[in-house]
């Protein structure tokens, strides 16, 4: 009975070992891989009669690899889409982008005067204090989920100062 016991003990620790292995193949543990953090995550309330209103955040790659935000979807909105403001000839002009790389190491503020989310089609009103999820879509098809901070003109005003600098470095 002892020996039956013992050889049904090691076959099962067998069993679990192997499955740990197997679960790890193909699976990279490498430095280069993207570690993505987001943070300050605010979409400014509707102003009455707009079309169209304006989100913030920023994301932080703590790992070596490079990442590429490619969508970003926020819970109650028709549509969100990447945008950037550009200096032409003089003139600010504000463009859609298809994505936005973020390096390893650094950090990408989507703020006044730079990048920032264009959002459109609320299907019910955005209401200053509520929380709405927020997700990032990046081109290896990962997925990144937060919350975005339902915010006022004057709370966002009062908090986001423009700047001509996009990147920061750690």
């Amino acid at each position: 009975m002892m020996k039956q016991c013992f050889f049904m003990a090691s076959a099962l620790m067998i069993n679990v070992f192997s499955s740990s292995v197997a679960a790890h193949a193909g699976h990279s543990h490498d430095t280069d891989e993207a570690k993505l953090e987001v943070s300050h995550a605010q979409v400014r309330a509707f102003l009455p009669g707009s079309k169209s209103s304006v989100g913030y955040l920023t994301i932080s790659n703590h790992g070596g690899g490079v990442a590429k935000l490619t969508k970003a979807t926020i819970e109650g909105l028709g549509r969100v889409e990447i945008h950037e403001h550009k200096h032409v000839n003089g003139m600010m002009k504000m463009q859609q982008v298809k994505a936005v790389t973020i390096k390893g190491h650094e950090s990408l503020s989507f703020e006044p005067g730079g990048y920032h989310l264009m959002v459109f089609d609320p299907q019910e009103p955005l209401k200053v204090g509520q929380e709405r999820k927020l997700t990032l879509y990046f081109s290896d098809g990962n997925r990144l989920f937060t919350n975005a901070q339902v915010v006022s003109l004057e709370a966002q005003a009062a908090h986001s100062k423009p700047s001509k600098k996009q990147h920061a470095h750690h």
